[in-house]
């Protein structure tokens, strides 16, 4: 009998071995993956009801971890946290919480905290769905924490806290695992490059299901997986943060230290800790045989990575990028083969080894943490203390703050009007003397989460000169440029708000605290002629949206006026109740409701100051029927920006057409049609004549079309003939060293443009300036016989054309006065061209009314 309990013991033993830890000692009540998924971890890709199914019955199994939901994705899965320490620290996690929060926030007890505090590692895997090894990693990471019983596991546990995101894009990777599933056959993984296996469907698995890429979105927050990622991140305050990639599949390992730029915000602490971890790492892979490599290819300037928001709230934050397998064995340019297995391998041997050396540095890495932590408050000054910006009666300012909160920032509200001494409005160079209205916002970049507050609020962020110097002359050597990302995104400038950068704190102030207050809404008196409310905001987008989906009729009054007290600029919009049916008032009821819009009953058409109501100068709105294309050759992510906006900012329903069915038959069921970014070649190959013809027609007929950013290009051409404006040709230079003509592409700025403030494509935009986002090389040109309201948008003048991020030299010259947003007439339809993309990453709320009123007005004047 006790030769069989050996026995089976043995058999238990020997069925829980490690894939990477074969010689590992496993607890036999803990289930290997292979138990649970069919299969060795790196041998397939695991589909997302598997892995929820492993991290289960390992947490049932095992008292070293725990499973959490932080989100569920717009397509309903669980973005699972995977909490992993020892049964001691398990049984207080509380208490680690709240002693984490002390430190993190500065308590007077911070030092106390610290000291009796482990040490708190965030890993994060598979951000980009096709980046599926991380998954794998993460998988066999979490059994050796579950169940390992060697003495390193156990110092881990007894150090650390592991929080193990396993896939922060549940979407995206599961579009992988589907299509890799699909394409594969009975004999394995074919590693021709080219095989089917390894290409995917149109958009690709790497971003979420509005095809956004999640890893640019960490202070954005427009998907529900990174609001509860960041919701949780704030909960915990990691000390070590590591974002697990992959990149091309003849590359080897990339870890931290970083290329530049790095953002000058970035604390002298973390440059240290990278040199830590990558010694580490180095040791890890050099014992093994394995190729990496630093300071290459990844940078740490834009502040919405995965990493790099984490870097400026304290932790260590660290890119890993292990080269592809991609659809799960790829041969390489020099003939070996890399499979998932290895991929994963490499993955979790530096996950291993960064947690690892984060137990055996608890105590100083926590006490640097908290050093980070407490002279981001003592040491905030210089140039720039803090930032005010103005609240608007459009929201826009309401909604910036809201963000800054939800990303951990303290914002706070002045009391009375004040006059702010040396503040410096944003766009501009001299400080003086503001005049500050009641209710506008300050952020004070004393405070903890001050570094990011800086990072997201400056108005210009500080690219060395060095790097500069060097980027000016691999350009005029036709090399590769260093920039990897935008050069800019200074939230009052997205958001469009009036803002000033201040040098000393500003007095008069109260703390916004708790939940963000509702702005009261009253539900409208019944209005005897109509109901009339403002353009311009997002609640009265969503306002006119839902009368459109009521099939309610609406006018657009371009005239300003006033009845009583309510004053309505330019752009507002009319209900009119006779011109409707009896359910009118309920249906304005209902989308006050839901909308929350500020809506103003009318008894009578006559106003007391301004154009009366029944003029002809008010015109009837076409409801919209939108067509959103979409297919190869769209830009994926240029299609779900403008998706995402249909669907979460403008509520509106939009139908997704793929471009290689553009028909004559199909159009009939739309007047509007959106062409999101796509190079004119494509879109010319794909329609063929017969789809060129019917698009053309049918906009003749009476058809809006908008264009976005490199889809504009082609309807500039003179093949499609629908638009009068023109690329222009010379947007490089051929003045480098060898004659080539030097690359114009700008990585990313922000520039100053002007409005037709006649247009009713600008209803409800007020204010001179509009910043709008610069970030390729087309430049158009405009005809010389231009007529009123064609070129509704420009870029400014080559002096004032720069708000922030960078430009190369010849750039502004070339880009001032050319046109951002162009509209004409053709026959009895309507184009409209936006040189750039207004849905950019939802990050451009200021120009969402824009886009708005070219869907929602553009078919009606």
């Amino acid at each position: 009998m006790r030769s069989l309990t050996l026995l089976l013991a043995s058999a238990a033993v020997a069925h829980a071995q490690h894939s990477y830890n074969p010689q590992g000692q496993f607890d036999p009540a803990v289930p290997t993956p292979q138990a649970v998924l069919g299969y060795q971890v790196g041998q397939r890709f695991t589909p997302h009801h598997m892995i929820v199914r492993y991290a289960e019955r390992v947490a049932a199994t095992s008292r070293r971890i725990r499973v959490d939901t932080v989100a569920r994705t717009f397509e309903g899965r669980e973005s699972l946290l995977i909490i992993a320490t020892n049964e001691a620290n398990h049984s207080r996690l509380n208490d680690i919480v709240a002693d984490a929060g002390r430190v993190g926030r500065v308590a007077p007890d911070a030092n106390a905290a610290a000291a009796r505090l482990p040490a708190i590692a965030w890993l994060g895997y598979t951000v980009h769905g096709g980046e599926a090894s991380g998954t794998e990693a993460a998988l066999a990471l979490i059994y050796q924490l579950a169940a390992a019983r060697d003495t390193a596991t156990r110092m881990i546990l007894d150090s650390v806290v592991v929080l193990i995101d396993p896939v922060q894009n549940p979407d995206g990777h599961e579009r992988h695992v589907q299509d890799v599933m699909r394409a594969r056959g009975q004999t394995g993984v074919p590693v021709t490059p080219g095989a089917l296996v390894h290409q995917g469907n149109w958009p690709g698995p790497r971003t979420s299901h509005y095809y956004f890429d999640l890893n640019r979105d960490w202070f954005l927050h427009s998907h529900p997986e990174t609001r509860g990622r960041v919701q949780t991140y704030q909960k915990w305050f990691p000390h070590v943060a590591v974002d697990l990639h992959e990149m091309g599949s003849s590359s080897t390992y990339f870890f931290a230290p970083p290329m530049e730029p790095v953002n000058k915000n970035v604390h002298a602490s973390i440059l240290k800790w990278w040199d830590i971890y990558a010694s580490a790492n180095a040791a890890a892979f050099d014992e093994r045989g394995w190729s990496y490599f630093r300071r290459e290819g990844y940078d740490e300037f834009y502040p919405g990575y995965g990493v790099s928001w984490p870097i400026l709230t304290g932790a260590v934050g660290m890119t890993y990028e292990q080269a592809s397998s991609s659809g799960g064995a790829i041969r390489r340019s020099d003939g070996t083969i890399m499979t998932l297995r290895d991929a994963a391998w490499h993955h979790y041997t530096a996950a291993w080894a960064t947690i690892l050396t984060t137990a055996r540095r608890r105590t100083e890495r926590v006490r640097d943490y908290a050093e980070f932590r407490r002279t981001a408050v003592t040491e905030a000054g210089g140039n720039m203390r803090a930032v005010v910006f103005e609240r608007d009666g459009q929201g826009r300012a309401d909604s910036l703050a809201r963000r800054l909160m939800d990303n951990g920032v303290a914002v706070r509200r002045l009391t009375a009007a004040a006059d702010i001494p040396n503040a410096t409005p944003f766009g501009e160079q001299s400080a003086g003397s503001a005049r500050v209205v009641a209710g506008s916002y300050v952020v004070d970049f004393a405070q903890p989460q001050g570094r990011l507050a800086k990072a997201l609020l400056e108005p210009d962020a500080v690219l060395d000169s060095g790097f500069i110097r060097t980027e000016l002359e691999s350009r005029r050597t036709n090399q590769p440029e260093r920039f990897y990302d935008l050069t800019a995104w200074s939230m009052p400038h997205t958001f469009r708000v009036r803002a000033w950068s201040v040098r000393a704190p500003v007095a008069g102030t109260e703390e916004i605290v708790g939940a963000w207050p509702a702005a009261p809404v009253s539900e409208p008196t019944r209005g005897r002629y109509g109901y009339a409310f403002e353009a311009g905001s997002e609640a009265s987008i969503r306002m006119l949206a839902d009368l459109f989906r009521d099939s309610v009729r609406v006018w657009h009054a371009p005239k300003s006026f006033r009845i009583g007290t309510a004053s309505f600029p330019k752009g507002a919009f009319i209900v009119r109740v006779a011109s409707n049916d009896t359910t009118v008032h309920a249906a304005v009821r209902q989308a006050v409701t839901a909308s929350r819009a500020r809506v103003v009953p009318l008894a009578s058409a006559m106003v007391d100051d301004g154009t009366d109501l029944g003029s002809n100068s008010v015109i009837p709105l076409r409801i919209p029927r939108v067509a959103l294309l979409g297919g190869a050759p769209v830009n994926g992510n240029s299609f779900g920006f403008a998706w995402y906006q249909f669907d979460n900012r403008m509520r509106y329903p939009v139908t997704s057409i793929a471009a290689a069915g553009v028909s004559t038959a199909l159009l009939e069921n739309f007047n509007v049609l959106v062409v999101p970014s796509a190079a004119a070649g494509g879109l010319d190959a794909t329609f063929g004549a017969g789809g060129r013809a019917a698009i053309q027609a049918w906009v003749r007929n009476g058809g809006v079309l908008i264009t976005l950013d490199a889809a504009t290009g082609w309807l500039a051409t003179e093949q499609l003939g629908l638009a009068r404006l023109r690329l222009r040709r010379d947007t490089t230079r051929a003045d480098s060293a060898g004659g080539a003509p030097l690359p114009a592409g700008v990585p990313g700025a922000i520039v100053r443009a002007y409005g037709d403030t006649l247009s009713p494509l600008l209803a409800g935009v007020h204010g001179a300036d509009i910043p709008v986002l610069l970030n390729s090389d087309r430049i158009f040109t405009v005809p010389r016989n231009l007529e009123a309201g064609e070129a509704v948008i420009r870029y400014a003048a080559e002096p004032r054309l720069r708000l922030a991020g960078y430009l190369w030299p010849e750039v502004p010259a070339r880009v001032a006065s050319s046109p951002y947003l162009w509209t004409e007439r053709v026959g009895r339809g309507r184009v409209i061209g936006f040189a750039g993309d207004p849905n950019f990453r939802d990050m451009w709320r200021g120009l969402l009314p824009i886009f708005a009123n070219a869907v929602f007005l553009g078919g009606s004047f």
